[in-house]
């Protein structure tokens, strides 16, 4: 509620262009995936909703334990309205935060945010690492989770939550810092200059960038880990196409590299490579149990889908297997957007994502300021968060989804010298 407001007085101060000039196929598609959301709310008749859902109805007689209540004349296309209520405002205030912050990074700012968002990163991994050693259970050493077999990682109720934050913060600073070194005048100097002549802000963002990694590694999360290789090998192709000189090629390569090793010293080998073998061999609690009955609940709302954030009142009828867990997530965002949204919201989603990738090539293309550096860090954040949803939903978490917005902003905002 909260982000929700803040998001609405931001709106109202900042007054951002929405869908004006070449940005009308990127907002238009994202403000579509809202209409969808907002009209599965939208009462149906029976026989309305019947025909463009003819499964609910199963559902709703399922679970629900009055009978008559099912068989009220009108009810949302959604099989639990108040979830989908929900994820409409959280969906509504990350585009509306994305409108808002491309708009301001147009005036500037970008390396302000940047700053914050590596100081946050850098005292989350502290957070993390106190809390873990010292309350392992317990949210802030006082809040018990709702869900019993919760494992929270300092303000995040797991592990995969956090890793995807840190996914999208890691090149953040890692673009900073390479910014910071580009803004230097002395372009011709060596490398032992360049060492010698660096500054504080880049060893601080040099060693947040490492404790952040190291963070990642040490909550093992695979799917995590799997999108911080994805982020480092996006950052590298990108700054190809700026750097020329083989000579700096190498050197940015050997510290993506020593970032990388510097956080495999956090990692527990041992612990990581169990949960490396048992990522699809849970039998029937793992991630191919998963995806089978997602799948088949796809396939019965293909057009509409369930309603946005109503899988897990779905996943009660769908789930096949053992009951000792209980699949709350689909663990695929691609899958789970099918599950939710069904077609009328794949398209449009789809389109957004063309869209924006374009959008960002061409920014990207134009951009001949050291701001590139922290839009190429940007865009190894948008690459890592898009491999990690393969195998997980973290950006259903409200921090997560805030910080995509305001990284997707940095990846694509017009800059003045672009304007000129």
């Amino acid at each position: 509620m909260p982000l929700c407001a803040g998001v609405a007085v931001l709106l109202a101060l900042e007054r951002p262009r929405v869908g004006r000039g070449g940005l009308w196929l990127l907002d238009g598609s994202l403000l579509a995936c809202l209409a969808v959301v907002g009209a599965q709310l939208l009462p149906l008749t029976a026989s309305a909703r019947n025909r463009v859902s003819p499964h609910a109805v199963q559902i709703d007689s399922a679970l629900q334990l009055d009978p008559t209540s099912s068989a009220s004349p009108m009810r949302a296309l959604s099989i639990d309205a108040e979830s989908t209520a929900w994820a409409f405002a959280l969906g509504a205030a990350y585009v509306g935060l994305f409108f808002c912050a491309r708009s301001i990074f147009a005036r500037g700012g970008v390396r302000t945010v940047s700053r914050g968002i590596t100081w946050l990163g850098l005292w989350l991994s502290v957070l993390v690492a106190v809390q873990r050693a010292t309350s392992p259970s317990m949210l802030y050493w006082y809040f018990k989770p709702l869900d019993a077999g919760a494992s929270p990682y300092g303000p995040f109720v797991n592990r995969n939550a956090l890793a995807t934050w840190l996914a999208m913060a890691v090149p953040i600073a890692v673009g900073y810092a390479v910014a910071r070194d580009q803004s230097d005048r002395r372009s011709n100097v060596g490398i032992a200059a360049k060492i010698a002549a660096m500054d504080s802000t880049q060893l601080w963002l040099a060693g947040a960038a490492c404790l952040m990694t190291g963070a990642v590694f040490a909550s093992m999360s695979r799917a995590g880990i799997l999108a911080i290789g994805a982020g480092v090998l996006a950052f590298v192709a990108v700054a190809r196409s700026r750097i020329h000189r083989g000579r700096a090629m190498v050197w940015t390569g050997m510290g993506l590299g020593g970032l990388a090793l510097i956080g495999l010293m956090f990692a527990n080998f041992g612990a990581l490579a169990m949960r490396l073998q048992g990522t699809t061999e849970a039998g029937d609690w793992g991630r191919r149990a998963i995806w089978r009955d997602t799948w088949r609940m796809t396939q019965d709302f293909w057009v509409a889908g369930v309603g946005a954030g109503a899988f897990e009142r779905g996943m009660l009828l769908y789930q096949q297997g053992s009951r000792v867990f209980f699949f709350n997530h689909a663990h695929d965002e691609y899958l789970q957007i099918l599950a939710e949204g069904g077609l009328l919201l794949a398209v449009p989603a789809a389109i957004a994502a063309i869209a924006g990738a374009l959008l960002i090539a061409r920014r990207l293309r134009v951009d001949r300021t050291p701001i590139f550096w922290i839009r190429a860090g940007a865009i190894a954040g948008m690459v890592a968060v898009a491999v990690q949803s393969v195998f997980d939903t973290g950006l259903r978490t409200p921090a997560n989804g805030v910080l995509f917005a305001i990284v997707a902003a940095i990846a694509c905002h017009e800059t003045r010298e672009s304007r000129r």
